[in-house]
């Protein structure tokens, strides 16, 4: 869909993940080749627009029995580096699917905190400087570098931001949420507790704190992923506004901070004061004309406007939606959600990953866009009509949550959201593992429905434990291990989009800043990147 506010009408949106760390041999990793960077690379291309890979440079290993993460330079690291750096010149397209080369610093992230550093160009250094100074000073001699902060909320000195050591040049991006929480302030929403080993997050290294300190940086958030897999729904996303997808284009849309981050659903988030979009600086004599337009995945509950880390206002959208009654062409988002299914903690010895193969068909109208929801290899949802898809969902057994790295639980759920353009009363359909279920789009904005495969759950219960229905006590446990896929609420469009103005009559008189932040009924986050205003009224106070 096009640019939805007249600002932004000469760039275009694009997604990536910009923090997909992925690791050399270790112990969890196999060896890192060209083939297992292959697939990495097609997963990211099947459903991102650009992917600046993070190569993780350390190394964990037993000492005395005791788990430990290596700090510094290790002569494999380069071997693997030599790997990644072509994987990532191969992969590059212009115009289809951009590649970054980055890395994660491996100096002294306790002082200084954890950094990203990317490159415009291929084949580039990875850099082994033991200070963050000496990082940014020869990020500077390249003159295409960059380095952006994550998880900058943990204790400073224990892995957060020091604010004291930034040079907003180098690092005019800063990382506000990835799979461990959110690093936007105290007493904020998803607070940075997610990884109980680096929490929890404390105030001192905060985004809030960064900008408060006068820094200019834009906001993004992207997924901390450890798993190879790029773009994991839930973890954080980066939006870019580019003029086209080539490297240069993105990588002036990094510098001039034409960015913002979304927790998972890809809200589209347009955000303009006094005609100046994400990331401006200006001057201004007049008030701060403030007016946000979002486009969502799901309904909008509240639009909040944040003026110097404090909310200035906010818009609530719930309850000024109502469902359409009279039959009439509707355009709405229907969400469609895979996983659950057997858990081994029941005792089962083995759990194989659930395939489900489908479709989502539609008597009448049109399917408009499709927005993947994957969180690990094997998805694919293809649009092959104007009013049918076809969509292969792989989901992995579910697995405890790891302290370290809490983004697993994810790899259970797979999906995708459906924009559709309909007759109240036509149908549509679903198709999934022999499964079919027909329901109007009427009923589908009244109501949530879901397949549930129990007798698969009976049979592979009857085959591992050799019980049978009248043999357990419980029938929950059938009910409980059911692989399952839920069909939500339809939204209409008056619920999922939005326009908001209002007017700052009177901002601080000096410098202030600007973000947006749009949380969903579902629970899905977007912050925008910052607009400062430098003001100075026409006739004094």
């Amino acid at each position: 869909m096009g640019n939805l506010m007249k600002e932004y009408e000469k760039f275009r949106l694009f997604w990536g993940d910009s923090h997909t760390n992925v690791h050399g041999k270790d112990l969890r990793f196999p060896p890192l080749t060209m083939k297992r960077l292959e697939k990495i690379m097609k997963a990211a291309e099947d459903h991102l627009d650009f992917f600046p890979i993070a190569y993780y440079p350390f190394e964990w290993y037993f000492k005395n029995g005791l788990l430990i993460e290596s700090c510094g330079h290790r002569d494999r690291f380069l071997k693997d580096w030599k790997i990644i750096q072509e994987a990532v010149a191969k992969a590059y397209r212009p115009g289809k699917f951009v590649t970054f080369l980055g890395y994660e610093w491996h100096g002294n992230r306790r002082k200084y905190g954890d950094h990203n550093v990317y490159y415009l160009k291929d084949y580039e250094p990875l850099d082994s400087s033991e200070t963050l100074p000496e990082l940014y000073e020869n990020l500077r001699k390249t003159g295409i570098a960059i380095a952006i902060p994550h998880h900058t909320a943990y204790q400073v000195g224990e892995r957060g931001k020091n604010w004291d050591f930034h040079d907003e040049e180098l690092s005019p991006l800063v990382e506000i949420y990835s799979s461990h929480g959110s690093s936007e302030g105290c007493d904020t929403p998803l607070p940075l507790e997610h990884n109980l080993s680096m929490g929890p997050g404390v105030s001192g290294g905060t985004v809030q704190d960064g900008l408060n300190r006068g820094y200019k940086f834009g906001i993004i958030a992207s997924g901390d992923n450890h798993n190879d897999y790029p773009g994991v729904w839930g973890n954080g996303l980066m939006a870019a506004f580019a003029t086209d997808l080539t490297r240069e284009s993105l990588w002036e849309a990094f510098k001039k901070r034409r960015v913002y981050g979304v927790t998972g659903d890809r809200i589209e988030l347009y955000f303009a004061i006094n005609g100046h979009i994400m990331g401006e600086i200006f001057n201004s004599r007049e008030p701060a004309d403030i007016r946000v337009e979002v486009k969502g995945s799901h309904a909008i509950d509240r639009i909040e406007i944040i003026r110097n880390g404090e909310i200035l206002r906010t818009y609530s959208h719930s309850g000024r939606w109502s469902l359409p009654m009279e039959d009439q062409v509707v355009q709405a988002k229907l969400r469609i959600q895979c996983g659950w299914g057997p858990a081994s903690r029941y005792g089962f010895k083995k759990i194989e990953p659930k395939i489900w193969k489908g479709s989502l068909k539609l008597t009448d109208g049109r399917i408009i866009s499709i927005e993947p929801c994957f969180t690990y290899f094997g998805q694919s949802v293809k649009q092959v009509s104007e009013r049918e898809c076809n969509f292969r969902f792989t989901c992995q057994p579910r697995a405890p949550i790891s302290p370290l790295l809490a983004q697993h639980h994810r790899l259970n759920l797979q999906g995708a959201i459906f924009e559709i353009e309909d007759h109240l009363e036509s149908l549509i359909t679903i198709e999934a593992d022999s499964v079919s279920l027909s329901f109007s789009l009427k009923d589908a904005l009244k109501n949530e429905r879901i397949i549930a495969l129990t007798e698969e759950s009976k049979a592979m219960i009857f085959d591992q434990f050799g019980l049978s229905p009248e043999d357990v006590e419980n029938p929950d446990v059938f009910w409980h291990n059911a692989w399952k896929m839920k069909i939500y609420r339809a939204i209409p469009y008056e619920g999922y989009h939005v326009k908001f103005s209002y007017t700052d009559e009177k901002p601080k008189e000096g410098e202030n800043y600007y973000y947006v932040r749009v949380t969903q009924l579902n629970g899905q986050i977007a912050w925008s990147s910052p607009i400062w205003m430098r003001y100075k009224p026409k006739f004094g106070r």
